[in-house]
């Protein structure tokens, strides 16, 4: 699959499992290694819900990462733990460019994607014009409650907050449908293709969710307009996902708004930038 750019604007840096626990820097040097293997120009790794060893903060990071060129960050919101986010230092981070996006854990972090209490995040994400990724559908976590992340939520805060964008992860599986419904409805929702199976595809899945998506498609239209590429590395394998995506049989064009250009529209990461992020990534390559 052969596009200007890749981007990928769905990945994390935390350990999911005791086993293969790793210090920070050793999953970024990871990071990058599959984003080379895998042609990704860009990357977006979104914080968690809470901070702890295996969970690095926001702040840790930006000590990382802030300066590579091939890296966003997305800023996990703490709502309803002990250690709750900090909203005029998060609003700093934004103001200064150092985060380009807000990620909301409804389910996991124990309250529904149309809380009232959230106001204040979406009226900072207006202010500052950034988008609100929202964990959508199944969870990893046994404990999470799913109902509060239905997709079908999403549309209430779209209606309510008409000048803030919203990304629906997950394409809100296994609600698809519902998805498509909340996209073709709001132009101000998106939604990332991240997440839809765990390590890697078997054949007959990776031929009904693929099936699946495409119904989704026919019914909100145009794909390129409102659907992102994105994986959930680490918890999702790179390389399958390219392959996956190409069993959806979407045009040029589209293809091209999928794989960055929407992605790069929505968080505002300009054509300059990546230019860099690719020139980077050769580099890399060229060294090893």
């Amino acid at each position: 699959m052969a596009t200007r750019f890749l981007i990928d604007a769905h990945v994390h840096l935390n350990n999911y499992h005791e086993a293969t626990r790793r210090p920070t820097q050793e999953n970024v040097d990871e990071l990058f290694a599959k984003m080379d293997e895998c042609g990704v120009d860009h990357a977006f790794v979104i914080t968690s819900y809470r901070v702890d060893l295996d969970r690095p903060s926001v702040e840790e990071l930006l000590s990382h990462l802030s300066k590579n060129p091939r890296i966003s960050i997305i800023e996990g919101l703490r709502w309803r733990g002990d250690e709750r986010t900090d909203l005029f230092c998060m609003e700093e981070r934004i103001r200064d460019g150092w985060i380009r996006g807000i990620k909301l854990y409804p389910g996991y972090d124990k309250y529904a994607i149309n809380d009232p209490s959230l106001e204040s995040v979406f009226r900072i994400a207006e202010k500052h014009s950034i988008p609100v990724v929202i964990h959508t559908g199944d969870t990893y976590s046994k404990g999470s409650k799913v109902r509060q992340a239905h997709p079908l939520l999403v549309d209430d805060i779209a209606v309510d907050y008409p000048n803030v964008k919203f990304v629906v992860a997950h394409l809100g599986n296994p609600w698809l449908q519902d998805t498509a419904e909340v996209l073709y409805k709001n132009d101000n929702v998106y939604a990332d293709v991240s997440g839809l199976t765990l390590g890697e595809f078997t054949l007959d899945f990776e031929r009904y969710i693929a099936h699946r998506v495409k119904e989704m498609v026919m019914y909100m239209g145009d794909p390129g307009k409102q659907l992102i590429y994105g994986t959930d590395w680490p918890l999702v394998k790179m390389k399958p996902y390219l392959k996956f995506v190409g069993e959806l049989a979407l045009s040029e064009a589209q293809l091209e708004n999928v794989m960055w250009k929407t992605a790069a529209t929505l968080f505002r990461v300009g054509e300059e930038e990546l230019e860099q992020a690719k020139a980077a990534r050769l580099a890399r390559i060229e060294k090893t």
